[in-house]
């Protein structure tokens, strides 16, 4: 995976979705785990945030793998606990309890502070997503090359609602 960064211009009629791509390379070669968790790390602190959610259109076990890595590196470098959630499989007791949770524990230290990373199961497959989607603070979303549709990609910018995408991350398929 490299670090990537969509830059999109809305269309004619305003509506905000998915124009144009501009895709930028993080640095010269890839890093042996294949993305830079650490330039990542730096790029999204420059919005704040207190609960960042991960997302792929498609159901991809690399959306944990993601969350997992910012939220390590985010722990060694707030030094404290950035936890991980693993939301990947929803139901909807689960989904309300994350969005509960998320709401109420950041909810005093709304965007002082990165605490949590969630890894979301696409909401276009398992819509009792949108419920913990709309509790993050920021969604960078994780697009699969040769696997990502572009008209998916927008849909779930059109749910998140595009001031709250800080980017994405665009891997091998």
């Amino acid at each position: 995976m490299t670090v990537e960064s969509l830059e999109s211009e809305p269309n004619h009629r305003g509506s905000g979705v998915l124009g144009e791509e501009t895709l930028r390379r993080s640095g010269n070669g890839s890093p042996p785990h294949g993305y830079d968790v650490q330039e990542l790390w730096y790029r999204l602190l420059s919005r704040p945030w207190s609960c960042l959610v991960v997302v792929s259109p498609d159901r991809t076990p690399k959306t944990l793998r993601l969350a997992r890595s910012l939220a390590e590196f985010g722990t060694l470098h707030r030094r404290h606990p950035v936890e991980v959630i693993d939301a990947l499989h929803l139901d909807l007791e689960r989904a309300a309890a994350i969005a509960h949770r998320v709401e109420s524990e950041a909810g005093a230290a709304r965007l002082a502070d990165p605490r949590f990373v969630i890894a979301l199961d696409s909401p276009i497959v398992n819509p009792i997503a949108i419920e913990v989607l709309t509790a993050g603070d920021a969604v960078l979303m994780l697009l699969e090359k040769g696997v990502t549709r572009m008209p998916q990609a927008r849909k779930i910018i059109e749910i998140a609602g595009r001031g709250r995408l800080v980017g994405a991350v665009l891997a091998a398929g």
